[in-house]
């Protein structure tokens, strides 16, 4: 394991259990078409840029939430709700952030992304 990865794998334990972590790289389901992209994953976007100093876990999960929700990513707007919820925000956080988007982004998006939300939190991620 090179010294990204460890970092990204260190840095991604601030916003899912021990057990994701582990299973993020053990039970990647795009493995066999694209091995590296999980890797990938983990090294750059946890271990170069969430590993920066200057946000808390909390300030960079509500960013990532937003920015999900802007591209119309469903699947990923779940996983980074989950997240966001492990790095401590709370369900009326998540919800008055994705309130603030429909200016910017729209009913329909904010909408569907409030609708996920609202699955994860009766999951009790």
């Amino acid at each position: 394991m090179n010294e990204r990865l460890t970092k990204g794998l260190e840095t991604i334990k601030q916003y899912v259990t021990n057990e994701e972590a582990a299973r993020m790289l053990e039970a990647d389901t795009l493995a066999d078409i694209a091995p590296d992209l999980r890797k990938m994953i983990i090294e750059f976007a946890y271990g170069d840029v969430y590993s920066r100093p200057g946000l808390d876990a909390k300030s960079r999960a509500l960013v990532v939430i937003t920015a999900v929700v802007t591209q119309g990513a469903a699947p990923q707007t779940k996983t980074h709700i989950k997240r966001g919820l492990h790095a401590g925000l709370t369900q009326t956080e998540i919800v008055e952030a994705l309130l603030q988007l429909v200016p910017y982004v729209g009913f329909p998006r904010v909408q569907n992304a409030l609708m996920i939300a609202q699955q994860v939190f009766k999951e009790g991620a």
